[in-house]
C-alpha cells in the first residue's frame, strides 16, 4: 500500500483492549518502575536526618503523584503497550513537540501537568517516561554545562521544546527535590532490607555503629524501626548482635519493651537464640537494659518455663547465671524454685554442673543457700555421678561448717562404700583433706573394710589419702593393716601403687 506522496503505508493492526483490572495493574506496574529508578538507599539517609533539610512528603504528596502517573494514560483502558525498540531508539522519546503512546498514537499533556513536572525534574536518569524504564540513549551526548554548574544533556521538555535538562550520572539524588528521609518514607519496604543487610556486614556495620553512637533520637527511631521487626535475626547472626548491643542502649524503655515481648514470644525461639554463641550474648546485653520490674517480670514467666533446657546448653546456662548474679532475690524467686526443686537434674548435666556452681559461688546468700540444701539432700546420688561430684565437692570446698556437718549425716556409714566407685571416691578424698570434716573418724572407717580398700582400682587413692592426713597413732593403725596385706599387695597392681607410695615395697 503506498500514499499519494509514494511512500510506503504500513497497515494499522488493532489491539485488543485491556480490561479495567489489567489497566490498573498497569498504572501499579509503572509507578513501582519508577521507584525502582530513583531510589536507591544509603547510609548518608540517616545522616540527612541530622539536617533535615527538605520537609517530608506527606500522604497527600504521593496520592497527587500516583493521579499525575494516571493521568500518563493515552488511550485509557484500551491502551494496549508495544515492546521497546532497540537500545538506540524508543517508542517513548517525543516526537514533533508531541510525546507518543506505548501503542503509538500521539498524545499531549495537561499543561499545568507540564509546568509542574518541569519543576519537579521528574527524569533524574536518562530515560524514564511512564514509570518504564528506557534503555539509556547514547546519541544524545553532553553539551556543556547548564547555567547553574551541572551537566547537562540535549533533551526534549514535556511540551515537545528542546531544551537542556540536568543530568548527573555519578549521584542520582542531586535532581531529587526531596531529601533522603523521603526516600526512606516512600520506600520502606527497601530501606528495611538494606538497613538489615548493612547490619549484617563487617564493614557497613561499622558505619551503622557510628551512626547509631552519633545519632539523634529521631535517627535512632528510624534506625529501630527497620530492625525491630528482624531482632530475632540479628541476635544470632556474628556481626548483627553487635549492631543490636549499640541500639539497645541507645533505646527507650518502650522500645525494650517491644524487643523484649518479640524475643519471648515464641518458647522455641528464644530457647535457640539463647543456645546460641552469639545470641546468648545479645539476651544477656537486652537483660542489661531491662530497667521496671515489669519487664524482668515478663522475661521470667519465659524463663520459668524453660529453665532446665536452658541449663543443660554450654550457652544458654550464662542467661540463668545472668539473672542470678545481676537480678535480685526477690526477682529470682520463682525461677530460684525451678532450678532447685529440679537441682539433681541440672547437677548431673555436663554443662548444668557447671552452672550450678557459678551460681553457687557468685549469687546472692538468699539464692546460695537453697541451692545448696538442694545438693546436700541428693548429695549421695550426686557423689557417684560423672558430673554430680564435681558439685559436690565445689560444696566442701566452701568450709562451710554447717554445710559440712549436714553432709556428714548422709557420708556416715558410707566412707567405704563411696572409695570403691571411681567417682566417689574423689569425694572422700575431699572430705579427707577439709578442715571442716573429722579425718579421724573417716580413716577408722576405712580400715574397717581395708584389705578391699588396698586392692581396689579406687580405694587405694583414697588409703594413701588417708596415710598422708593422718596423725601418728592413726597411721601405726594404717601401717598394722598394710604389713598383714602385704604379701597379697604385692601381688596386685593396686596393692603395688600402695607399698611404692608409701616406700613400703620391703
Amino acid at each position: 500500500m503506498t500514499n499519494q506522496n509514494g511512500g510506503d503505508v504500513h497497515p494499522v493492526v488493532a489491539s485488543s483492549p485491556l480490561t479495567p483490572d489489567q489497566h490498573q495493574q498497569l498504572l501499579r506496574e509503572r509507578l513501582r518502575a519508577y521507584h525502582d529508578s530513583m531510589y536507591c538507599f544509603s547510609l548518608n539517609d540517616y545522616y540527612s536526618l541530622e539536617t533535615g533539610a527538605s520537609p517530608s512528603p506527606s500522604l497527600s504528596d504521593l496520592q497527587s503523584l500516583e493521579s499525575s502517573f494516571r493521568r500518563l494514560d493515552v488511550t485509557g483502558v484500551n491502551a494496549c503497550p508495544q515492546p521497546l525498540i532497540d537500545n538506540c531508539q524508543s517508542n517513548q522519546f517525543p516526537l514533533n513537540g508531541r510525546d507518543r503512546g506505548m501503542n503509538g498514537n500521539e498524545y499531549s499533556l495537561p499543561l499545568n501537568y507540564q509546568q509542574e513536572q518541569s519543576q519537579r525534574l521528574l527524569y533524574p536518569m536518562d530515560d524514564c517516561v511512564n514509570g518504564y524504564r528506557a534503555h539509556k540513549s547514547y546519541n544524545h551526548g553532553f553539551h556543556g554545562r547548564s547555567n547553574n554548574g551541572v551537566m547537562s544533556s540535549s533533551r526534549t521538555g514535556f511540551n515537545g521544546n528542546l531544551g537542556n535538562v540536568p543530568f548527573s550520572p555519578s549521584n542520582l539524588f542531586v535532581q531529587s527535590p526531596w531529601s533522603y528521609h523521603d526516600l526512606y518514607t516512600m520506600c520502606s519496604f527497601r530501606v528495611t532490607a538494606t538497613t538489615l543487610s548493612r547490619a549484617k556486614d563487617r564493614g557497613e556495620s561499622q558505619r551503622l555503629l557510628k551512626v547509631i553512637a552519633e545519632g539523634s533520637r529521631k535517627t535512632i527511631d528510624k534506625i529501630f524501626e527497620d530492625l525491630v521487626s528482624q531482632v530475632c535475626e540479628l541476635m544470632i547472626d556474628p556481626i548483627g548482635h553487635e549492631v543490636l548491643q549499640k541500639l539497645f542502649e541507645k533505646c527507650t524503655d518502650e522500645q525494650i519493651t517491644r524487643v523484649l515481648d518479640i524475643v519471648i514470644q515464641q518458647p522455641i525461639q528464644f530457647i535457640r537464640i539463647c543456645g546460641d554463641s552469639h545470641g546468648t550474648h545479645a539476651i544477656q546485653d537486652l537483660m542489661r537494659c531491662l530497667g521496671s520490674d515489669e519487664q524482668i517480670s515478663r522475661l521470667m514467666v519465659t524463663l520459668c518455663h524453660v529453665a532446665l533446657v536452658l541449663t543443660k546448653s554450654i550457652n544458654a546456662n550464662h542467661v540463668i547465671l545472668f539473672c542470678f548474679t545481676h537480678f535480685s532475690p526477690s526477682q529470682n524467686r520463682y525461677l530460684l524454685q525451678v532450678i532447685a526443686q529440679n537441682c539433681y537434674q541440672v547437677a548431673i548435666d555436663q554443662f548444668g554442673c557447671c552452672m550450678l556452681q557459678q551460681c553457687i559461688g557468685k549469687s546472692y546468700q538468699e539464692i546460695r543457700d537453697p541451692l545448696i540444701e538442694k545438693i546436700i539432700t541428693h548429695s549421695m546420688s550426686l557423689c557417684v555421678n560423672c558430673y554430680g561430684n564435681y558439685v559436690v565437692q565445689f560444696v566442701l570446698e566452701l568450709e562451710d561448717f554447717h554445710v559440712a556437718a549436714a553432709l556428714s549425716k548422709y557420708f556416715d556409714g558410707n566412707y567405704a562404700q563411696l572409695s570403691c566407685d571411681k567417682y566417689g571416691s574423689h569425694a572422700v578424698q575431699r572430705c579427707l583433706t577439709s578442715r571442716q570434716f573429722n579425718s579421724r573418724k573417716i580413716v577408722n572407717e576405712l580400715i574397717s573394710d581395708i584389705d578391699s580398700l588396698l586392692v581396689n582400682p579406687f580405694g587405694n587413692y583414697v588409703i594413701q589419702t588417708a596415710w598422708v592426713v593422718s596423725q601418728a597413732d592413726m597411721r601405726n593403725a594404717l601401717l598394722y593393716h598394710i604389713k598383714r596385706n602385704h604379701p597379697f599387695m604385692r601381688c596386685n597392681r593396686y596393692g603395688r601403687k600402695v607399698l611404692e607410695k608409701l616406700n613400703l615395697w620391703t
